[in-house]
């Protein structure tokens, strides 16, 4: 029984190092303004470009570090975000500078390095 708890402590640690910060409708607008920098990617299971997206999404997020937040919201979640930001298709990267959205993409087709310069542009 130790041990299982201790798995799954590491899990989620060892999760919240590798991946991307899972969002949803309850935790949005606390992620967007306590950190500088946060880049969404809301997405979805069922979408095939997300799926292309998401290894790129999470190698860039190495390549950043720590300089910004990367975080995905399932908009299977649904909540008022999507209405808010206008999120009419998927999958779309928003980035907030200071709780504010500065600027977007929809593009499943950057590479990594692409999103993690975008994102750097922002981090100074």
């Amino acid at each position: 029984m130790r041990s299982i708890k201790l798995f799954a402590i590491l899990t989620i640690l060892f999760s919240s190092i590798i991946f991307a910060k899972a969002i949803g409708p309850n935790t949005f607008y606390s992620t967007i303004k306590n950190h500088k920098v946060v880049i969404v990617k809301f997405w979805a299971p069922w979408c095939p470009p997300c799926k292309i997206l998401t290894p790129k999404f999470e190698k860039a997020k190495h390549i950043v570090g720590n300089k910004a937040l990367f975080a995905t919201y399932n908009i299977d979640l649904r909540g008022e975000p999507l209405n808010r930001y206008k999120i009419e298709m998927i999958p779309t990267m928003v980035l907030f500078v200071n709780g504010k959205e500065v600027d977007r993409n929809n593009s499943p087709m950057l590479t990594a390095q692409e999103i993690a310069d975008w994102v750097m542009s922002y981090t100074n």
